[in-house]
């Protein structure tokens, strides 16, 4: 069941990881945004859920460095901006074809 947020606990015994580590990544990893509630405490919603396990993916089993994380989330997006800008480029030449169709 996939839950709105869940708490550092949650996301600890999800991915295997100490709770010392993922705040850690917290401090050196540019693309991992946490909410915090008034009082303090972490909140995780499913895209961090997700980002975490890809970023312990790339540390153990990749065998990348911190930095090397970094580097490679901030190319994958760029990759994804791209990818986003061209398939809404190719919709809206089939959407104008559509349109003249009629």
């Amino acid at each position: 069941m996939k839950k709105n947020f869940y708490s550092i606990d949650e996301i600890s015994k999800i991915i295997g990881e100490q709770k010392y580590t993922i705040r850690f990544w917290e401090t050196r990893i540019s693309k991992l945004k946490v909410i915090r509630t008034q009082s303090g405490h972490r909140l995780y919603d499913y895209e961090n859920l997700l980002l975490l396990k890809k970023i312990k993916n790339l540390l153990d089993d990749q065998k990348l460095t911190i930095k090397g994380v970094n580097d490679y989330l901030s190319k994958s997006k760029r990759k994804k901006k791209s990818l986003d800008e061209n398939i809404i480029s190719v919709l809206k030449d089939l959407l104008g074809h559509l349109k003249k169709s009629r």
